[in-house]
């Protein structure tokens, strides 16, 4: 599989998780209500002599309680990768194949300030997947052209780790949009599916990070993520092909 076909692949996977997780919680909401309507109808048949003169009655509850639990227990049931099995990789690397991958138009300007030594717990795909929904976003947000600024850097402070950030001076969100702009399916733009920042946060919590959006002083919009330091993930040297890509910065 070439690179731009498993990087689709990866985000197909990616907006099926979203739909999949919104499903789930769907059905655990609608599950709820028929655990108390069970428990409901127990209780008025547990004063009927119904109750006692037919077993039937009972083993009937028991069992829809049975599967009731075993719904539940399908719809969260998870398999969670242990950190110190998730890959490392460079932020820089995944951030300029986002970038090629996401072909930026010629009317938007593009920089880049990839200072990050540090590495961070993704595989470089889905890096590149996080990264390209934010480079999408950026750039669907600046029709007329404008700047789109993509850094990474290492932070030393605290517990440490790599930082990230994608700006755009595009057209920004309404004050009441930034609660909701991480919800599945919520878009400000008509005709869009509104998952590309879902998948951002998915990913990015699901490795241990913290992902915020918010404005820029003169407006357009900016998201930061950060990803806190693991043992084995500080002072990682740069491969010889890193060093050609992001220079001796």
């Amino acid at each position: 599989m070439g690179v731009r076909a498993d990087l689709q692949a990866r985000e197909r996977a990616a907006v099926a998780d979203v739909v999949a997780s919104t499903l789930r919680h769907d059905l655990r909401n609608k599950l709820a209500s028929v655990r108390n309507a069970s428990f409901y109808l127990m209780r008025k048949m547990q004063k009927t002599d119904a109750w006692s003169s037919d077993a039937r009655v009972e083993a009937f509850f028991q069992l829809i309680d049975r599967e009731l639990a075993a719904a539940e227990e399908v719809l969260t049931r998870r398999a969670p990768v242990a950190s110190s099995e998730r890959p490392l990789c460079h932020a820089g690397e995944a951030a300029e194949r986002a970038l090629l991958e996401a072909r930026v138009p010629e009317h938007v300007k593009v920089e880049r300030d990839f200072r990050a030594r540090g590495s961070v717990p993704l595989d470089v795909e889905d890096l590149a997947l996080l990264m390209r929904c934010l480079v999408d976003n950026a750039v669907e947000s600046m029709p007329r052209g404008g700047l789109l600024t993509v850094r990474t850097w290492d932070v030393d402070e605290g517990e440490g780790g790599v930082s990230l950030r994608v700006e755009d001076v595009g057209e920004g969100l309404a004050p009441e949009a930034y609660s909701r702009a991480f919800e599945p399916f919520y878009s400000t733009r008509p005709g869009h599916a509104g998952l590309g920042l879902n998948i951002v946060q998915r990913l990015v919590l699901r490795n241990g990070g913290k992902v915020a959006l918010d404005g820029g002083p003169s407006g357009g919009t900016h998201v930061e993520i950060h990803f806190p330091n693991r043992p084995e993930a500080g002072g990682r040297k740069r491969t010889a092909v890193q060093e050609e890509i992001w220079g001796s910065k």
